[in-house]
């Protein structure tokens, strides 16, 4: 007599007749079968995965696109306007409700406009109004709220736009995060602490020589220390972590921006550095010694040329004609003689071409000297536009 199962039992007969046929089969066919399986559910997963992206992104759009027509062309005139206006009037012009207060997600949006307009702008921004503008929406309130208690990627967001917008967080919620283990959080805490402290923001390069810099980490750094230089904060001497850290590229570093900021006091202790093992610190300081014009460093190039490697000759023979002290004309005279790379002849034929009326008319001789061969490195000299390019 038939019977007829109902609920668990008919789930459990069916699972036992497909397990019992299963078995049934050779073992390499329930491998790939299995396998199979395996795939189709990774593939249902990804496809889910993709549908559930493309439909999230679809609505992070919509939400940008309504914040957008809703406060940006009025933000950005209230930002360039010339007039000073108070939290109130800013308030009105938004057609803002300070009593009911965004949502983060369009709070972050609104930050996101503000840095567009900051970065667009920058030069004809209203400080005032666009830091008022700030206040109305609590943008600092919100970003405390993300450094304490968002995700890691939030947390690096807010601390990167609180520069960008020229913002705020108050020292008390960024000390936490100054000594963090995660190095990406901790640099970011402690580049949003230069941007903002007035007191001793460059303690860590004292307190930590091994400090690792990217080259995306030495540009941010720059960007600070352009904003501090802007709003009127005093630059440090640079020459102090030249000689303390422990790493070369961040010595590097330092010894460019002595040269961008032209810290001539450094010169006499950067002076030391020529002879430095690393090959690329001694260039560099070559280079920035020529660009501060520290003259009584050229006996000592002159006496160190001939031993050095090639980058590293070349960078001594733009000192010397950065310094232009009008003794090392017969110093350029023969290093052009004895080079022997097409590069380093190249830079010594325009350090003499720009040395002096002199230099110009040794370079004359030489090039009546030439032969066919080195002919064409006098005309690449000569031509205005190449010459720019050496």
């Amino acid at each position: 007599m038939d019977q007829v199962l109902y609920g668990i039992d008919y789930i459990e007969y069916y699972f036992y007749w497909i397990y019992y046929k299963f078995i049934g089969y050779p073992l390499i066919i329930r491998i790939c079968s299995i396998a199979v399986m395996f795939c189709i559910i990774a593939y249902l997963f990804l496809l889910f995965h993709i549908i559930y992206g493309i439909f999230k992104r679809r609505k992070e759009k919509r939400r940008y696109n309504k914040a957008f027509d809703k406060y940006y062309e009025e933000m950005k005139s209230i930002s360039l306007d010339s007039n000073t206006l108070s939290e109130e009037e800013i308030a009105d012009r938004l057609q803002y409700d300070t009593k009911k207060r965004p949502k983060p997600n369009e709070l972050r949006i609104i930050t996101q406009l503000l840095t567009e307009i900051k970065s667009v702008h920058e030069d004809d921004i209203h400080e005032l109004n666009y830091q008022t503008i700030q206040t109305v929406f609590q943008i600092t309130r919100f970003l405390e709220r993300e450094l304490q208690f968002g995700s890691k990627r939030a947390k690096i967001q807010a601390l990167k736009l609180i520069q960008s917008i020229n913002g705020y967080a108050s020292e008390a919620v960024l000390v936490r995060f100054l000594y963090h283990r995660e190095i990406e959080l901790r640099n970011s805490a402690r580049y949003t602490y230069m941007w903002l402290s007035q007191g001793d923001p460059f303690r860590f390069f004292d307190e930590d020589i091994g400090m690792k810099l990217r080259q995306w980490d030495m540009m941010e750094l720059h960007a600070i220390l352009e904003h501090r230089k802007k709003v009127g904060y005093n630059t440090p001497s640079f020459i102090k972590w030249v000689n303390t850290s422990a790493e070369e590229n961040v010595k590097i570093f330092f010894i460019n921006e002595i040269r961008l900021y032209n810290e001539i006091d450094s010169a006499p202790i950067l002076a030391k550095q020529i002879n430095a093992r690393s090959t690329e610190i001694r260039g560099e300081a070559i280079r920035t010694l020529g660009k501060l014009k520290y003259k009584e460093i050229e006996p000592k190039l002159i006496e160190m040329y001939h031993v050095q490697p090639e980058e590293v000759k070349r960078q001594i023979i733009s000192a010397v004609a950065d310094l232009k002290t009008d003794k090392a004309l017969g110093f350029l005279y023969n290093a052009y003689d004895e080079a022997d790379n097409w590069g380093t002849k190249r830079i010594i034929l325009k350090a003499l071409y720009e040395y002096s009326a002199m230099g110009r008319k040794t370079f004359d001789q030489l090039e009546r000297k030439a032969d066919s061969h080195t002919a064409i490195l006098f005309a690449h000299t000569k031509h205005p536009l190449i010459n720019q390019l050496i």
